[in-house]
């Protein structure tokens, strides 16, 4: 089965994190909180009440709205993402026994959004 959600906005690079962290470390959790918590919303509005319990491969597609930012830094936010998951309960756990594989992709575009596709996968396809 296949499931997707897209998040309406251009989430944080790792350096964006990282200048947060230098400042202030308790800025930088909060902001982090920020992040986890728009994600969340996004993905209960979208996936509702939906829990997976199989192993699942993510398909991440990032838009970008410049080429600005390292390919690197976009894909560190994949870590919103799993937490956020997490946190709605779509997915009891981010460890490598239940996210087989993540592939990712960035186009250019006009606005920035990611759109993140879930497999779930059977145990003898990991």
């Amino acid at each position: 089965m296949k499931y997707r959600f897209t998040i309406h906005y251009r989430l944080p690079s790792l350096n964006e994190y990282l200048n947060k962290c230098k400042f202030n470390k308790h800025m930088a959790a909060q902001f982090k909180m920020i992040h986890d918590r728009r994600i969340y919303d996004e993905v209960k509005s979208q996936l509702h009440d939906l829990k997976i319990t199989k192993p699942i491969k993510l398909h991440i597609t990032w838009i970008e709205e410049n080429r600005k930012r390292d390919v690197d830094n976009v894909y560190s936010a994949v870590k919103y993402i799993l937490d956020a998951l997490v946190k709605a309960e779509v997915l009891q756990n981010d460890n490598a026994k239940r996210v087989k594989d993540i592939s990712n992709e960035i186009i250019y575009a006009d606005t920035s959004e990611v759109i993140v596709e879930i497999e779930e996968v059977e145990e003898n396809q990991c």
